[in-house]
């Protein structure tokens, strides 16, 4: 894409005022400009730089700037705010695919790409539009999942692609307003992963024209489930599926086991086909989510399948059409009650402690990347230039230990001692001495966070 468009600035917070600065008063000559970023800058607290971009907004977190300064050059300039990039107009100067390096580095130059009309294009190990009957492109792949190689990945599995679109819907943020304003369910959920996914091409196939989507009995959406099957199935297209894992895991495990697999509020889908390889694949990826499912805790499922076929079958003396899909792919993904993913119950603890503090948070999400330096959540709220790290460490293995020394070491000598938070859940009596979150501006953080 060409060089981002340059939209006003909105300055608050300050005892000038601030104001608004279109394009032609943001220069390094307008003294008001530098003035409004000086200030701005040493008045963190309650100062705000907004891009207006998409207009002007109440809630003064979405499309932040940060104002920082050059000593070399003596003058100040804004960017983005971190993991806001994707919050901007795809024209405007801060725009930007990933929240972060280590996600823009998990895939090969062209895997994910944005054309013209701002819709991302997205390439995929079994494509979503078959070439004729009886295409083969899906034999012997494994699309749920890329192996851990750390080199740049030539595609995007099924969990790079569920992981996508929840940073594209902002279900991985966290902010206390939500409690009240967007109370979330499966059906929240699936909402907002349709409106990200009408942003995505696959293949040259939108995504959201062969998206099934948890749905209520008698809904709009149950009936778009239907039409994107019969879709489907006119312009023989593969399809994609997005839901929670059916809640009576000990129930859906032994269904899936018979090879069927069912999701939850499923209105609208085909009869869900799995064969035994594709279960035994699932297993081998994706074991920690099955166990947390078995345990009750959410698991939603991202899944590919062949294109739906059409039968009839005679039930109760009559003849009833039935669509099925033979699954191709299975992808899982464990999130707490909010549907904010989580590798594990301790990262659930602190997940739920932060939304019961009415914290802000971001939960990066990995992708395809190998990358062992990303923090488990990055907290929002602190006032500084930049989130603020917060690792969970949870084994007492010899290996992940050395892993653990290591990563200390690098946020150490990156963030400083105080610069990010963690919590050592594999310690005894843990979870009665987790150590208190860095505050927020205006409190003060009088809790040692020192690892014994």
């Amino acid at each position: 894409m060409a060089k981002g468009k340059v939209y006003t600035v909105h300055v608050t917070g300050l005892v000038s005022g601030g104001g608004w600065f279109g394009e032609q008063r943001q220069s390094d000559n307008n003294a008001e400009w530098r003035d409004a970023l000086r200030d701005a800058r040493s008045n963190r607290a309650e100062a705000r730089v907004i891009c207006l971009c998409k207009g002007q907004n109440e809630d003064n977190s979405l499309r932040r700037l940060v104002v920082r300064y050059r000593t070399d050059t003596d003058k100040f300039y804004v960017s983005a705010w971190q993991f806001t990039g994707g919050q901007h107009r795809h024209d405007c100067r801060f725009w930007s695919i990933w929240p972060d390096k280590s996600s823009a580095k998990a895939y090969s130059s062209g895997v994910v790409t944005v054309n013209d009309d701002g819709l991302f294009c997205i390439t995929l190990p079994v494509g979503l539009s078959r070439k004729e009957p009886g295409d083969a492109s899906a034999q012997n792949v494994n699309p749920a999942r890329h192996p851990r190689t750390g080199k740049a990945k030539s595609s995007m599995s099924l969990l790079g692609l569920v992981n996508f679109i929840w940073q594209q819907a902002e279900i991985n943020t966290w902010r206390p307003e939500y409690v009240v304003n967007r109370p979330r369910t499966a059906l929240w959920v699936a909402g907002r992963v349709s409106r990200a996914a009408g942003n995505i091409l696959a293949g040259g196939v939108r995504l959201s024209d062969v998206l099934l989507v948890s749905a209520a009995r008698n809904s709009v959406q149950r009936q778009k489930n239907q039409e994107r099957v019969r879709s489907a199935i006119q312009n023989n297209r593969r399809m994609v599926a997005v839901a929670q894992l059916k809640r009576d895991a000990t129930e859906g495990y032994a269904e899936m086991q018979a090879g069927q697999l069912r999701l939850s509020s499923p209105y609208g889908f085909p009869a869900l086909k799995v064969s035994p390889s594709v279960h035994r694949a699932c297993e081998r990826s994706f074991q920690t989510e099955l166990n947390a499912w078995r345990a009750g805790h959410k698991v939603v499922a991202i899944i590919e399948t062949e294109t739906p076929r059409l039968h009839f079958e005679q039930r109760g003396g009559r003849v009833i059409p039935v669509n099925e899909a033979d699954v191709i792919g299975i992808a899982l993904m464990r999130v707490s009650p909010r549907f904010i993913p989580v590798d594990s119950g301790y990262e659930e603890i602190i997940e739920t402690r932060l939304c019961e503090q009415q914290r802000s948070f971001v939960k990066p999400l990995r992708f395809d990347t190998d990358d062992d330096t990303l923090p488990d959540f990055w907290l929002t709220d602190t006032g500084g230039e930049r989130a603020l790290p917060m690792e969970v460490f949870g084994m007492r293995t010899p290996e992940y230990i050395a892993r653990r020394d290591d990563k200390i070491a690098l946020y150490n000598d990156k963030y400083g001692t105080q610069g990010w938070w963690f919590w050592d859940a594999a310690a005894r009596n843990a979870e009665n001495n987790i150590p208190a979150f860095p505050p927020k501006p205006g409190s003060a953080w009088k809790t040692e966070n020192i690892l014994r």
